[in-house]
């Protein structure tokens, strides 16, 4: 018999920031009238903290880890993984990532970008990595999502990038205009390399 607390359920899990179905599944809870009732009763405790609605956490989380479960079919990419992995040095406070809808939230004070891309790109997991619990775009596909939403977008740093992962991934968003632009980007990589 298992006898762990709920809160040790959660402390075992690894996550930081759940939805009420994650509590649900964690807590073995199938009925919501008892579900509601235990979840008010670690907010009351404290032990609980509400985000949003649906969305809860224990413990030290960052705004990272909300952004997955805002949107949970979601990956981050855009300026946020471009500010990571130093291809633009603008700073951009909002966390910005790839989903199936276009949404936008702000919760106390940080905000949270979605932007929408066609479903093939989005289930093509190509230059894709689990990284801290999150779903995260490698430097190539980050370059690629961003001349997809943002046409004509603008590199600061070009160093380190892959430039045949560049063009592999490229070939999943089926746009001649993103294909061109990446064509042009790895003439730069190239001539900077000489």
């Amino acid at each position: 018999m298992n006898n762990q607390t709920n809160i040790e359920k959660l402390i075992s899990s690894g996550k930081k920031v759940f939805t009420t179905d994650d509590l649900a599944i964690i807590w073995g809870v199938s009925d919501r009238k008892k579900l509601i009732g235990r979840i008010k009763y670690y907010l009351r405790q404290r032990r609980l903290v509400h985000i949003y609605k649906g969305l809860y956490a224990y413990g030290e989380y960052t705004p990272l880890d909300i952004a997955q479960k805002l949107v949970p079919m979601s990956y981050l990419s855009l300026y946020t993984t471009s500010q990571m992995y130093g291809l633009t040095f603008q700073y951009y406070s909002t966390i910005f990532c790839i989903s199936l809808k276009s949404k936008k939230y702000n919760i106390d004070g940080q905000k949270y970008e979605y932007r929408k891309v066609k479903d093939a790109i989005f289930y093509n997991d190509l230059g894709l990595m689990k990284e801290g619990g999150h779903t995260i775009a490698n430097k190539e596909r980050t370059i690629c999502d961003l001349l997809y939403v943002f046409p004509g977008f603008a590199f600061d740093n070009l160093k380190s990038v892959d430039i045949e992962m560049l063009h592999k991934i490229a070939t999943i968003y089926d746009n001649k205009r993103l294909q061109k632009d990446v064509s042009k980007i790895i003439k730069i990589i190239k001539s900077n390399e000489e």
